[in-house]
């Protein structure tokens, strides 16, 4: 097989759906920290109608921000197909996926392009992210959904705490760390790996998206990795344009999550996770305030989306 030619190092996409001033921002700030690399831009836009196109053509003459090249999607396929699009014309060796709600805080598109290059078996890798107020973010998890995964939310997380000390979400070590899979805000992928394997599931609209990618490239041979030293603020829940408890997402995630299970798990062990989940969320629904309401909620759409998959079944 020959080897494909690259054009750049690395191709920045970014999916819009009502973010336009997320996006310049994002995009502000790669430009500012890139630097010994070259980089192209790809902003997949859900929805085209909400004038970033003539924004960023504005704001890229200005200089303020780097050439972007825009796709207009009629149709919106959701975080994943939209990055899938990107993938079709990314001209990089690698592709990172960059959430609109993120800032870059130091050169860190190039540290994890030199891991890449470093290590032929990394498949994927991302990160740290920071929320705004410098407090650490969700950047990744040490294992996959499955029993052990259930088993330690169920449990508060202790039981991973236990197994990987404090660097159950974070990498808090001074060195790179195996993952379970990266947060879709910063993922790095080889590109001609990301294409082999069909790019993101059509099986999920939002959530979890990542996390299938994550496990297929593992189960190709492949390495996901953790970095500590790209630094990334994640200003999470921004790039949905609402912060409030929304019953679309809620119901979006018990979906996915049924989803990944199907595709990733054998029904025996995907069963016992289940009772295991379902369990812990009757436990916490009882409980007062926002929590309950959320753990109610989750419940009801979860119910919901193990019995759409138990009919598709059948």
């Amino acid at each position: 097989m020959e080897e494909e030619i690259y054009r750049v190092d690395v191709s920045v996409i970014i999916v819009n759906y009502h973010t336009e001033s997320l996006v310049v921002d994002c995009l502000r700030s790669v430009l500012e920290h890139t630097d010994n690399l070259t980089y192209e831009v790809i902003v997949a836009d859900n929805a085209p109608d909400g004038g970033l196109e003539a924004i960023l053509k504005r704001e890229s003459a200005l200089g303020v921000i780097p050439p972007v090249r825009y796709i207009g999607l009629s149709e919106n396929p959701g975080f994943g197909g939209a990055n899938n699009e990107a993938f079709n014309v990314a001209e990089g060796k690698y592709c990172l996926c960059l959430n609109p709600d993120t800032l870059l805080l130091n050169n860190a598109i190039r540290m994890m392009y030199c891991h890449m290059e470093r290590f032929a078996d990394c498949g994927a890798c991302g990160g740290n992210l920071y929320h705004a107020d410098g407090r650490r973010a969700l950047s990744m998890r040490r294992i996959l959904p499955g029993l052990f995964w259930e088993i330690s939310e169920s449990l508060r997380l202790h039981p991973e705490r236990i197994r990987y000390g404090r660097s159950t979400r974070f990498n808090r070590s001074c060195r790179p760390m195996k993952a379970g899979y990266i947060s879709g805000a910063d993922l790095m992928l080889r590109t001609d790996l990301v294409r082999r394997l069909g790019g993101f599931s059509s099986d999920f609209f939002m959530y979890f998206e990542e996390t299938d990618l994550c496990a297929r490239i593992h189960r190709s041979g492949y390495t996901v990795t953790s970095l500590p030293d790209p630094k990334i603020v994640h200003l999470e829940g921004k790039s949905f344009g609402e912060n409030e408890i929304s019953e679309t997402k809620l119901r979006y995630y018990e979906q996915s999550r049924v989803a990944y299970y199907r595709r990733n798990v054998s029904e025996k062990k995907a069963r016992i996770a289940h009772w295991i989940y379902l369990r812990s969320l009757r436990r916490d629904s009882r409980k007062k305030g926002i929590r309950g309401k959320v753990a109610t909620l989750r419940l009801r759409f979860a119910m919901e989306a193990l019995g759409q998959s138990l009919t598709s079944k059948a």
